[in-house]
């Protein structure tokens, strides 16, 4: 085993810019979200799924942290609260990578793309679109008392609308996610496995 191995594998310099670009991707998608009240309408959360999907919970962690980080710094600048918006993003990455690296019969990217009813895949993303909705709603709620403008309409009173349109955006996600993650494992992006230095 080489010296930049880890436990989850080698940040090779290709693995390193496939993130940079997701990154990128998701802070691009970001600015293309829609805010209706008190619900986001993004699809920025689809690079953090491919990612995850790809290298595992430390890399889908990292898209989601640092993607979400740039639309902070760009949309409101850093703030009490910027930490705590940019959790929820990374938690997904997390979330999905864990799922990804402990259900590998059902989550591989060739179990996927093998099977026709890729149900866990799917579960696993619409449950990380529950928890980031939940998060979010918190997040919501801790900023608005620190800066006034608490409303509980705008917080709990849409928490259903919220968790059903973050479930239907996961499954949507994750359904455009599937042929990019083909698209990239047949390109050879998928670090091999036979691989060990």
């Amino acid at each position: 085993m080489s010296k930049n191995s880890t436990l989850l594998g080698t940040f090779s310099v290709k693995r390193i810019a496939i993130d940079a670009v997701l990154i990128a991707m998701y802070f691009g998608l970001s600015l293309l979200s829609v805010q209706l009240g008190g619900i986001k309408l993004t699809f920025a959360s689809l690079p953090t799924i491919i990612c995850a999907m790809l290298f595992g919970p430390i890399d889908g962690f990292l898209v989601g942290f640092l993607g979400a980080f740039l639309e902070q710094m760009i949309k409101f600048g850093f703030t009490a609260t910027t930490m705590l918006w940019i959790l929820p993003p990374a938690i997904r990455g997390l979330f999905i990578g864990i799922c990804a690296l402990l259900l590998k019969k059902h989550m591989s990217v060739d179990a996927i793309l093998q099977t026709k009813r890729p149900y866990v895949y799917f579960i696993a993303c619409i449950v990380s679109g529950i928890i980031v909705s939940t998060l979010n709603t918190l997040v919501f709620y801790v900023d608005a008392k620190m800066f006034h403008y608490y409303e509980y309409h705008m917080i709990f009173g849409v928490f259903w609308i919220r968790i059903a349109s973050g479930v239907a955006s996961s499954l949507l996600m994750s359904i455009v996610a599937l042929p990019v993650v083909a698209a990239l494992k047949r390109a050879n992006f998928i670090p091999s496995k036979k691989a060990k230095a």
